[in-house]
């Protein structure tokens, strides 16, 4: 049965129910010549007459109620059945905005962006890797991959572990250096960790390591100056564990480790789409925080 002759049997439904053309036009919010003109096919059609109608009256047939009493459990039926039907999903679109340090952005943020984008290829990623904390109410960015402190107010925040930190070396360095038994043993060697900066939270050996070398906000670089033999490096244990599974660096005090460094995903409120040519993404935010918490339990 085509769609048509459905809309002609329930607009004949709702006619044989209300006892009028009108009413019915009414209810289905149709045009009354429009329900008339439905019926009278739907008689020519079926070649019977389904409704006796007068200038004051319409009654319905022998054959007209025949039909009803067929139908109108299968109209329900169907009525309920689409009524079920989930809304379409909409697929996520659209631009999304990620920042955070390039450590971060390499060890932990990249392999999580290959599930993302697996899952969401109509998502487009931007990757902002800063330094510096950046305003993403002001800047326009979505989501930050942070450790410290969330940040600025009106942020939701989600928690996604604790980063953990040590020290490491090259072979090369230890062999010409010796190796550092003790933390007071640090302030014998080339130290290479950062200064952190003024009311953020971070890894930093304290007073107890003495003055670093070299002290740079990038653990990248310091790794690298590491791995060269420059010194002794204080590193995320999940950014040096590749180095140390290949033997370019060692773990050194093995029984001490640098914690309490938060790692969180930060976004801004979710504005509501407004469509193609203007307005916020339609991006679902909470795949990037699965993806990112997913790699950073496994670092």
């Amino acid at each position: 049965m085509t769609t048509t002759s459905l809309d002609a049997l329930r607009i004949f439904q709702v006619v044989a129910e209300t006892q009028s053309f009108t009413k019915a036009a009414a209810r289905l919010r149709l045009d009354k010549s429009h329900v008339s003109r439905t019926v009278r096919s739907l008689e020519e059609g079926l070649q019977v007459v389904l409704l006796a109608r007068t200038t004051r009256s319409v009654r319905v047939t022998a054959e007209g109620e025949a039909l009803l009493h067929r139908i109108s459990p299968l109209l329900v039926g169907l009525e309920q059945a689409l009524a079920e039907v989930p809304d379409r999903v909409e697929i996520p679109s659209g631009e999304v905005v990620i920042t955070t340090t390039a450590d971060l952005g390499r060890a932990l943020l990249g392999p999580a962006l290959v599930g993302f984008r697996q899952r969401f290829p109509a998502v487009r990623l931007r990757v902002r890797l800063a330094t510096e904390l950046v305003d993403l109410m002001g800047e326009g960015v979505d989501l930050a991959l942070r450790v410290g402190k969330p940040g600025q107010q009106g942020l939701i925040a989600r928690k996604l572990g604790e980063l953990t930190a040590g020290f490491f070396a090259a072979p090369a360095y230890l062999a010409r250096r010796g190796r550092p038994e003790r933390l007071e043993d640090l302030g014998k060697h080339e130290g290479l960790w950062p200064t952190p900066p003024k009311g953020q939270r971070s890894f930093a050996p304290g007073p107890i390591g003495g003055v670093s070398a070299v002290d740079c906000p990038d653990f990248q670089l310091l790794a690298e100056i590491a791995r060269a033999g420059g010194g002794v490096a204080l590193l995320p244990t999940f950014l040096a564990a590749r180095d140390v599974a290949a033997g370019a660096l060692v773990r050194l005090l093995p029984d001490f480790a640098l914690g309490g460094a938060p790692l969180y995903l930060v976004s801004r409120p979710v504005a509501t789409s407004s469509g193609a040519g203007g307005g916020a993404a339609h991006v679902p935010a909470r795949g990037v925080w699965r993806s990112a918490g997913r790699v950073a339990c496994v670092a």
